[in-house]
């Protein structure tokens, strides 16, 4: 049975869909079948990967119960469940349906199955669709960018996981940190990992995400940095994230 994992924070630009693209990628390289799912009505990880974010098929359809869950195959060893802007307007459509909260439950529940992780991209928002990716999932990862109002609204999504933990999916064991962005020049960034460290401790992957242009240039190319640049400080950051996931008890 596969692990399911829901990417989340309520700001954009803090790294999620380019986390949870390369860590698909490199737990796919790490021999793992991989089912991405683009939860975000932006469909950035739709885009990151080089589909089309306006697919005959795709999650927002499947949410309305026109088809089952979609699967398109991106490579050997990852799939995807792409995206779409209509999504957009699911928040208001589905805020009426009983069981709206597991939806996505119900749509992965057929083929957890056949993947060793599904990978949820959540949108940048606490409404509904998030609270779909973590009533589906086993773990949340928080990414986090050094800064004053990561801090601030960590303590807000912990909170919303500790509801939906309690009310909705008992099976959402737990959390984990990972901090992306990190810039090697700055002090900023160090005082901010101490601090996280000792405030969240064994909840925060001790890889860091370092600033890397090689991840910019994979997302522009519509790959993961395992295909532009596998020597990148990006692809030896997310392989190693990989690898902490890997030996997560969770």
């Amino acid at each position: 049975m596969g692990k399911i994992i829901s990417f989340v924070n309520h700001k954009g630009g803090v790294g999620k869909t380019t986390s949870a693209v390369n860590i698909g990628a490199g737990l796919s390289r790490l021999g793992k079948k991989i089912l991405l799912v683009d939860l975000d009505p932006q469909a950035n990880m739709t885009d990151h990967l080089s589909l089309s974010p306006e697919e005959e098929k795709n999650i927002y359809g499947a949410m309305k119960g026109q088809y089952p869950l979609p699967v398109l195959q991106v490579r050997d060893g990852l799939y995807v469940t792409p995206s779409t802007l209509d999504l957009a307007g699911a928040e208001i459509e589905l805020s009426s349906k009983i069981g709206r909260e597991i939806i996505l439950r119900k749509l992965l529940a057929s083929v957890t199955a056949e993947y060793d992780y599904i990978l949820i991209d959540c949108p940048p928002s606490l409404g509904l669709l998030t609270v779909n990716g973590l009533t589906a999932s086993e773990l949340a990862v928080i990414t986090a960018e050094p800064g004053k109002f990561s801090i601030l609204g960590m303590k807000r999504l912990i909170e919303v996981f500790g509801t939906v933990q309690e009310l909705l999916n008992k099976s959402l064991k737990d959390y984990r940190i990972l901090i992306t962005k990190y810039d090697t020049r700055q002090s900023l960034p160090k005082q901010f990992s101490e601090f996280i460290n000792e405030t969240y401790k064994d909840k925060v992957y001790q890889t860091v995400i370092r600033m890397n242009v090689a991840l910019s240039d994979a997302q522009m190319q519509g790959k993961s940095v395992f295909e532009t640049d596998a020597k990148s400080r990006g692809a030896e950051d997310y392989l190693s994230v990989c690898k902490e996931i890997l030996n997560d008890c969770f």
